[in-house]
């Protein structure tokens, strides 16, 4: 894979992680999450805490994602923090073998008088993997405070370019069929984000906002990570 600017990879190796089944000599019972940072007020840097512990000191900047972060099977609480906005949790259930995708962004909160200032809380969106039988595939997921984005997808080396609807917080999926050419993901006349599938599976696409509520974007590749026994 080709490596995308502003991206700190996280990646705790599964053979650390010892537990009963690995003991027994069977693969050990871990998954992964992977952490995208999409809050855009606030101020500062975006920290994430799993189970009490900060996992990145310096904290993550808008449009900055972790790795596969691996974790033992089972319940894990998961805070996310940034100054000036009301913090963010939730509780997971992690599976031997997954992937979960967390995506933190913020919501305005309803003002109790007109005359008080505007309120943003984090929200967490899980985002479970999705499996291809055959070929590339890209999904799309909105965490914008818009209701409909219209995206277009030009894939380098054809001539058709693909148009979809995107709804907030709900998926869209496009299927690139055998193309292994770069993907120019346009909102506008703008390219926010470029998929470059390297190998066969399911490329995610989160459109976000920055701090001016101009459309961006940010992809990754979510395969399945192999878990060593």
């Amino acid at each position: 894979m080709k490596a995308i600017s502003n991206i700190i990879v996280l990646f705790l190796l599964a053979v650390c992680l010892p537990t009963t089944a690995a003991a027994q000599g069977g693969g050990p019972e871990v998954g992964f999450i992977r952490i995208v940072n999409a809050v855009a007020p606030g101020e500062g840097n975006t920290t994430v805490k799993l189970n009490g512990d900060n996992i990145h000191q310096r904290g993550y900047r808008l449009g900055q994602r972790t790795g596969g972060i691996g974790l033992r099977a089972g319940s894990h609480e998961i805070r996310i923090e940034k100054e000036g906005v009301e913090a963010g949790s939730t509780r997971i259930n992690i599976e031997t073998g997954e992937t979960l995708s967390l995506i933190a962004f913020a919501e305005l909160l309803p003002a109790e008088n007109d005359d008080d200032p505007p309120q943003w809380a984090i929200r967490i969106l899980r985002l479970r993997q999705s499996d291809v039988e055959r070929g590339y595939r890209a999904s799309f997921v909105s965490v914008c405070d818009i209701p409909e984005i219209r995206v277009e997808a030009a894939a380098q080396g054809l001539q058709r370019i693909e148009e979809l609807t995107v709804s907030r917080l709900n998926m869209s999926t496009l299927e690139l069929g055998e193309n292994r050419g770069e993907v120019l993901v346009r909102v506008g006349e703008e390219v926010i984000t470029t998929i470059s599938p390297d190998s066969p599976g399911n490329y995610v696409v989160i459109l976000y906002q920055d701090e001016e509520g101009e459309v961006k974007g940010l992809s990754f590749y979510d395969p399945r990570f192999v878990i060593a026994g």
